[in-house]
């Protein structure tokens, strides 16, 4: 991996360390310094692990593309995927990338295909598995689990508090989606819908409180069913003075390796009760969604009859 650095002479893609100092991202007809990427030794929760950032040049802005009078280092801007990569045991990595958008994951020449070339590099067989993830939560029960415990105990441990439910995504039988936002509880129909149709359920938009000894921390995420999130950076308070590239690591590692493992744990812990609890979640959607349209019916026939 070290090897392979970026040369803007040629615009070639690699990699170098994650240090924000001096890296020119975002600036046109640059480079970032040189560099290598660091091995962190494991501290507490966090594991030991290669951090590396893979830059790249954006594709020319629209009217520069087909223009073959301009230098194309000129109009194309240096951009970044960073990735931590922690062993998982028996040959098997974890990797952990700073975005999430596909497009950026899995162009040609881009990030996922220099790692599969590393990898292959050493070992003919090893490839990169996209469907799979040491990080993915349970399973996708757990955003109606999250949805029942924020309405009947939000402390969900010591030291974390689930403080609302601001948006959760949903899928039917037929793949169809529906968004739903600005708050999501068993008041509303079409959430109650979703339950009682046992669709499947998340990403889900959860804002909680973790208790880190005597201070607090305040986080708005986007919680992906394979582990992965979207952090709301102006949504997010930690008591420490950090600038915004600290902040945004700092974040991300505690979210991946201490906080979104403790979901996993906590909603193993009431599998037992949850079984139960489940299908009386759903019976009682059922009911309520009937209770409603019945009251509305009766609403709608009295004014027919006038």
């Amino acid at each position: 991996m070290a090897e392979k650095k970026p040369l803007l002479s040629e615009l070639r893609a690699g990699w170098a360390s994650i240090e924000n100092e001096g890296s020119n991202l975002g600036q046109v007809n640059a480079e970032p310094p040189e560099s290598v990427p660091e091995i962190v030794e494991a501290d507490l929760e966090i594991p030991r692990m290669l951090r590396a950032r893979f830059y790249y040049w954006d594709a020319p802005p629209a009217g520069f593309r087909e223009n073959q009078d301009i230098d194309p280092r000129t109009v194309r801007k240096l951009n970044a995927i960073d990735v931590m990569i922690t062993s998982q045991g028996s040959g098997k990595l974890a990797l952990l990338f700073s975005t999430r958008t596909r497009t950026y994951l899995n162009r040609k020449m881009g990030v996922i295909a220099s790692l599969n070339s590393i990898l292959k590099s050493t070992d003919a067989n090893q490839a990169i598995d996209r469907y799979e993830s040491p990080f993915r939560l349970t399973n996708e029960e757990i955003f109606l689990w999250l949805a029942v415990q924020h309405r009947d105990k939000p402390q969900l441990a010591n030291d974390i508090f689930l403080e609302k439910i601001e948006g959760i995504s949903s899928r039917d039988r037929t793949s169809r989606t529906a968004d739903l936002r600005y708050g999501v509880d068993f008041d509303r129909s079409n959430f109650l819908t979703a339950v009682a149709e046992k669709d499947t359920l998340g990403p889900m938009d959860i804002c909680f409180i973790r208790d880190v000894g005597t201070e607090k921390f305040s986080y708005e995420v986007k919680l992906h069913f394979d582990g992965g999130f979207e952090i709301k950076r102006n949504n997010i308070l930690v008591p420490e003075e950090l600038n915004h590239n600290d902040f945004m690591l700092t974040t991300s590692l505690d979210l991946a390796y201490k906080i979104i493992p403790r979901f996993n744990i906590l909603y193993q812990n009431d599998a037992a009760k949850w079984r139960t609890q489940r299908v009386d979640v759903i019976e009682k959607a059922m009911s309520a969604l009937e209770a409603r349209y019945k009251s509305l019916r009766q609403v709608l026939q009295k004014q027919l009859d006038k």
